[in-house]
């Protein structure tokens, strides 16, 4: 069974999800971002539901990170863009309300 999170536990801090945006969306409200953490590390293909939840981080099963801890988000690269390459797993439920 896949890990399904709260939207409160997704949450990236609004200031820093809105930062460098509006990002593109490859889908409505949904886009697919670069994160960095407060300890420096870097996460790329991130899908971000707007305006600040992380749903999905492609090839990942669980969350791998903190959101709270997200100090910086932004644009991927067109080439990291490319939704249907990967396994992703969502990890919300999308009948929970924003």
């Amino acid at each position: 069974m896949d890990t399904i999170y709260s939207l409160s536990e997704l949450e990236i801090p609004m200031d820093v999800a809105q930062k460098n945006g509006p990002h593109e969306e490859f889908k409505q409200d949904v886009s697919i971002v670069t994160i960095k953490t407060v300890d420096g590390c870097c996460f790329e293909r991130v899908m971000l539901l707007y305006p600040n939840y992380v749903i999905a981080v492609a090839e990942q099963n669980r969350l791998p990170f903190d959101p709270s801890s997200v100090v910086d988000v932004t644009q991927a690269p067109p080439v990291m863009r490319i939704h249907k390459d990967s396994n992703w797993v969502y990890w919300y439920d999308p009948n929970q309300f924003i």
